[in-house]
């Protein structure tokens, strides 16, 4: 744009307004005289400045009611003007006189916030969220203790073996002692009550697999969960002596996607709880053994999961 222009575009600004319309309208025409002078559309200046087209059009037209307060709408003329290449300082102090500020008070609306860090922080609250209501119902689970009850019954004891301990000798005659009876004819032996021996079915086999883990050799695994497509979290608790239920409380943590946390482990058996299961990968070793959207048969949330390695695919 060549100086004639400019100084066409300059002239075009009365020395006297009469009222704020009419500023703004001529600061309006300014702006589209400059923006024609040099051949472009209100979309080349979108992309340069990153404001709405709502702007443009509101600065250009002089309905300025279409735009946030005055401070805000200063500053987008301010830029505008500065990528049109002209001054507009006279029009920004008259806006500033007390003859042309807005009646209405001035009040500072929150910067907008783009959708992704929006999602961002309702994720972040949601997530929290589930990690109070995991807590408050696990705390409630663990009142509950599992109480196993072993009724042993006494069978094959009749009433006359009852009394079995005690012997009752017969009155002898002296031909008894003439007849001593044959070692083939020995007394039947009678178990008492206090020698039968009630197993625990439970308890036994409880020792057993603790003889049999200690006979073979203790492998230590590293276990690496990692939050792959989203953040997650989770609570992982080894296994009962039983391996039934789950015992003590090895990680509780919270990842942002992307983030991994890693701990060593003999037990080839754990037990979790996890809020957006589908964005969880674990490795064992090195090797993947649980992909994304596997775990729970694609479920999101998992709660008391029992995870196998000895049942991994």
């Amino acid at each position: 744009m060549d100086e004639t222009e400019q100084q066409n575009i300059e002239s075009s600004t009365p020395d006297e307004l009469t009222s704020r319309q009419e500023l703004l309208k001529q600061i309006g025409d300014k702006l589209i005289a400059a923006r024609e002078a040099r051949g472009e559309k209100i979309e080349q200046a979108m992309a340069k400045l990153k404001l709405h087209k709502v702007h443009f059009q509101a600065l250009e037209s002089g309905k300025w009611d279409m735009l946030p307060d005055q401070i805000y709408a200063i500053g987008f003329l301010r830029q505008y003007a500065t990528y049109l290449n002209i001054d507009i300082a006279k029009e920004i102090g008259l806006l500033n006189d007390a003859q042309y500020r807005l009646t209405k008070p001035l009040t500072f609306p929150d910067p907008p916030v783009s959708p992704s860090k929006k999602w961002a922080w309702l994720a972040g609250i949601g997530f929290v969220l589930l990690f109070i209501i995991f807590n408050i119902i696990g705390s409630n689970n663990d009142q509950y203790e599992t109480i196993t009850t072993v009724t042993t019954e006494e069978s094959g004891i009749s009433y006359g073996q009852q009394d079995a301990g005690a012997t009752v000798e017969p009155a002898l005659t002296p031909a008894d002692g003439l007849n001593e009876p044959a070692e083939s004819e020995a007394e039947p032996t009678v178990e008492t009550a206090s020698q039968i021996t009630v197993v625990d079915t439970e308890a036994a086999n409880a020792a057993a697999t603790v003889q049999e883990s200690e006979s073979q050799p203790v492998i230590e695994h590293e276990y690496k969960l990692e939050a792959a497509t989203g953040a997650v979290w989770m609570q992982v608790f080894t296994a009962n002596a039983a391996g039934s239920a789950k015992g003590k409380l090895l990680k509780e943590v919270l990842l942002q996607e992307g983030q991994h946390t890693t701990f060593r482990e003999t037990s080839e058996s754990l037990w979790i709880n996890c809020g957006n299961a589908l964005a969880l990968r674990i490795r064992v070793d090195g090797k993947i053994v649980a992909d994304t959207g596997t775990l729970g048969g694609g479920k999101k949330i998992l709660r008391d999961y029992r995870f196998d390695l000895n049942k991994v695919d």
